[in-house]
């Protein structure tokens, strides 16, 4: 007999809720969005089933869960209940990637990413991007920086990530992280309004 029992149709719900690339860290502050973590975390899926043994809920069917202004998207997330709150792992494939967005606290600037696999704790709100993970960051409608590795954390309570690259792919495969490496794009901050130019700059 199945112990798990098939809510459907589409569903929505209120859940109550390494070493530092210095270089980006300095360059790319990441605070989340304060407001956030005081929300709950609600979802909309096309079928949820519920392990009461486990503490595990299973969404499927286009899934999107979105607590304030952050917002995760997968063909399938498990939520796993935890001491202290809840786990959301989410799932995808290399041609449909999970997603995950979220505002910056007190700027114009946005977070988003993708991997096959994306863990977020809604205690600690730390994002772990594995598998295929490329992380971007939007000041308003303009792309400012990317990265890109085999795992990418991102914490919020640290104001920190950290990248890395995993073990090279074997010959012929055919990764875009099979390299080992990371990779990135750092662009400048626009200097504030009135800042003199540097030195030179006018030569």
């Amino acid at each position: 007999m199945n112990p798990l029992p098939v809510l459907a149709p589409r569903l929505r719900a209120a859940l109550t809720g390494l070493a530092l690339l210095s270089a980006l860290v300095s360059a790319w502050p990441a605070r989340a969005e304060r407001a956030d973590r005081e929300l709950p975390l609600t979802f909309d899926a096309g079928q949820l089933r519920i392990d009461g043994k486990r503490k595990v809920q299973v969404l499927s069917g286009g899934v999107e869960i979105t607590r304030g202004t952050l917002v995760l998207k997968a063909a399938g997330v498990e939520l796993r209940e935890t001491p202290t709150g809840q786990v959301a792992v989410a799932t995808g494939s290399a041609e449909q990637p999970a997603t995950f967005r979220q505002k910056r606290d007190g700027v114009d600037e946005t977070v988003e990413g993708q991997a096959l696999r994306i863990d977020y704790d809604t205690v600690t709100q730390t994002v772990r991007f594995q598998q295929l993970a490329q992380v971007r960051l939007w000041r308003g409608n303009v792309l400012a920086d990317q990265i890109s590795g085999e795992t990418i954390v991102y914490d919020h309570g640290r104001d920190a990530f950290e990248i890395l690259g995993g073990a090279p792919a074997a010959a012929g495969a055919a990764s875009a992280a099979g390299s080992g490496r990371v990779r990135g794009v750092v662009t400048p901050r626009p200097a504030p309004a009135g800042a003199s130019a540097p030195a030179g700059a006018n030569r």
